[in-house]
């Protein structure tokens, strides 16, 4: 009998060793397992620089396009564009944030597998984690995990587009589209009412080639941005509709897919309500999340 223990001791050990001297999970950080950040130095520059042109664009509005104006709707317009700006980047940190619908991992061989479709079992297998994975989720070489309903790895968000966090990243790219067209606005009518004044007083708080090397950049990122994002979101938004993600589209994937009701109330909650366009709201696929807590993946 104490032999017996001895031996469940010593292997007990050893698979503890085993766990502390394996390599960790190069790109996933997940602190106390409730956490969930991708260290991929290419994301985190992405993340960095959205950061920052989004708070250059703000700079712009504050310092150049304001200030030579004060009126009421001088006031709504920045109170609008500040609005677009807060909700883009909290959509931002919670796509980033946010477990994309990692699958956890069970540990199978591919005898079991091949054992498992002999006898009839429509089984998918990742070589790479080791483990069956179900329909629709696809493997990423960045995050390292499969993941469910994978639509693609995004450097700007600095994570995969999956279930989970499929909404915030929709919400960030119409809040960027609507931040940028906005902005281009705003630039608009300030040039026009600074012709409209010979340009005087256009330069209240910073001299006149300063305030127009600034409105160019600003421009120039607003369009860039604009661009960008309409055509995520509209590219997102047909996803969603056609119940096809992105990896599905290229691998031409055949499935039963579901209504574009259905699938866009399985995407950002049900029923239809405003709280589709807050990114404060848990994603609706939270119970996914709770269970892969549980486990070792």
């Amino acid at each position: 009998m104490s032999e017996s223990v001895e031996i469940l001791a010593g292997e007990r050990n050893h698979q503890t060793d085993t766990i502390l001297n394996s390599k960790p999970d190069k790109m996933a950080y997940r602190k106390d397992r409730k956490y969930w950040f991708v260290c991929d130095p290419c994301g985190i520059v992405c993340a960095v620089m959205t950061y920052f042109l989004i708070v250059y664009g703000e700079v712009v509005v504050l310092v150049v396009l304001a200030p030579p104006f004060p009126t009421f709707w001088t006031g709504v317009s920045v109170a609008i564009f500040t609005t677009l700006a807060v909700l883009a980047v909290v959509s931002h940190v919670k796509s980033m944030t946010t477990d994309p619908g990692v699958v956890p991992r069970e540990s199978s061989s591919e005898e079991e597998v091949l054992e498992r479709r002999q006898k009839g079992d429509e089984i998918r297998f990742c070589k790479k984690c080791r483990s069956i994975k179900p329909d629709r989720a696809h493997h990423c070489s960045t995050c390292e995990h499969c993941i469910q309903r994978m639509d693609h790895h995004c450097p700007w968000i600095n994570n995969c587009v999956g279930e989970n966090n499929q909404k915030f990243f929709v919400l960030f790219t119409f809040y960027i589209m609507s931040m940028s067209i906005f902005g281009l606005g705003m630039v608009g009518l300030f040039f026009f009412r600074c012709v409209g004044q010979n340009f005087q007083g256009c330069d209240a708080l910073v001299p006149g080639p300063l305030a127009f090397i600034l409105t160019l950049f600003g421009v120039f990122e607003g369009f860039l941005f604009s661009l960008f994002t309409c055509i995520m979101f509209g590219t997102q938004i047909h996803a969603i509709a056609t119940d096809e993600t992105g990896i599905e589209s290229l691998k031409k994937e055949n499935r039963d897919q579901k209504g574009w009701r259905q699938s866009f109330e399985e995407i950002f909650g049900s029923p239809l309500s405003v709280k589709w366009l807050s990114p404060f709201t848990p994603p609706p696929n939270a119970p996914l999340l709770r269970r892969r807590l549980l486990l070792n993946v």
